[in-house]
């Protein structure tokens, strides 16, 4: 009888964890900056805070659907910095629209390229997407002559500063983002296998889903949202460089999804944790550098983030009883 008790306790703080925890630490968070900075609680500055997590959010949709899948890609900055510069030396021949479209298919077509190496060659996600990380960044040196690539275009552009009723297009973006990444995850046959795959890939395929299937789809959407982030990082800097474009841009990611109560092993997951935890990383950027610390330290907190996102999940479910 005490150890039902005490299991149902342990259960219940695991679930209060996962509904409470990620609101909890960006109140937290916004309330200390508050403190220490009076211009981080402006309203101008929150708007900035959006539009920042909406850079590392709308990737963290695709992300999300390939951790969950039981896969991960860290190519996706160096992914962000090849098909930026291919799209933006596109914008003058082709223009600004078609260029943007280019930039997505292109992307998109990587993130397949990933998944079947990954699925028919039998490469580990790991060795794979670390190879291609160097493969994509210095296919982007060599494109630009590591020369950056300014971007002219008014649609090109709109993507990254343009305002819908006084609200940043980016995060519009984000919002219908992850919208549709919502309504595939929970409301379609596609998001259950997704689930599926992660929890136990062979049980899986005994049960008719197509396993290499559901994994190249995985790695296209991160190629697809990586190429929406990419064209709207571009647009807000007004440049597409070969070497900064999405420098430590995957860590951010898989950092927001997986304190976001996504589990690395696959199959538990979380589109509005994800979203809230975007938005935490955004918050703590934006009060570090109101507060002037180095980047080197930001680093170290990003790090330490995720450290804690990935313990703070094993204990989670853990204490739920399942296999973290």
């Amino acid at each position: 009888m005490v150890e039902l008790q005490a299991r149902s306790l342990r259960v219940k703080i695991a679930q209060q964890w996962g509904s409470l925890g990620l609101p909890f630490l960006l109140v937290a968070v916004v309330i200390l900056f508050s403190f220490l900075s009076p211009v981080f609680r402006t309203q101008f500055n929150f708007l900035s805070i959006l539009r920042f997590a909406s850079f590392i959010a709308i990737s963290a949709v695709g992300m999300a659907f390939c951790i969950m899948a039981g896969e991960f890609d860290i190519s996706v900055g160096s992914m962000m910095a090849l098909v930026g510069v291919l799209g933006a030396s596109f914008v003058p021949v082709i223009g600004g629209f078609a260029a943007v479209l280019t930039t997505i298919a292109i992307s998109s077509f990587l993130g397949f390229v990933n998944g079947i190496f990954i699925t028919k060659l039998k490469i580990p996600a790991f060795i794979t997407t670390l190879g291609m990380m160097f493969v994509f960044r210095s296919l982007a040196y060599i494109y630009t002559d590591n020369v950056s690539v300014y971007i002219d275009n008014d649609f090109w552009l709109y993507m990254g500063n343009g305002r819908v009723l006084g609200i940043h297009f980016p995060i519009i973006l984000m919002v219908l983002c992850f919208v549709g990444g919502y309504l595939m995850l929970r409301k379609t046959p596609f998001g259950r296998y997704v689930v599926a795959v992660g929890t136990n890939a062979k049980a899986a395929e005994l049960s008719g889903i197509h396993v290499d299937r559901i994994k190249i789809a995985v790695f296209v959407m991160v190629g697809f949202f990586v190429g929406i982030s990419s064209v709207v990082i571009s647009a807000n800097m007004g440049v597409a460089n070969p070497g900064l474009l999405g420098q430590g841009y995957e860590f951010q990611v898989i950092t927001a999804v997986v304190l976001g109560g996504t589990l690395l092993g696959g199959g538990n997951g979380s589109l509005g944790g994800a979203l809230l935890a975007a938005l935490i990383l955004g918050s703590l950027r934006n009060g570090m550098n109101l507060m002037q610390v180095s980047s080197y330290w930001q680093q170290v907190v990003t790090g330490s983030v995720l450290i804690f996102a990935v313990a703070i999940n094993r204990l989670r479910y853990t204490l739920m009883g399942q296999e973290a």
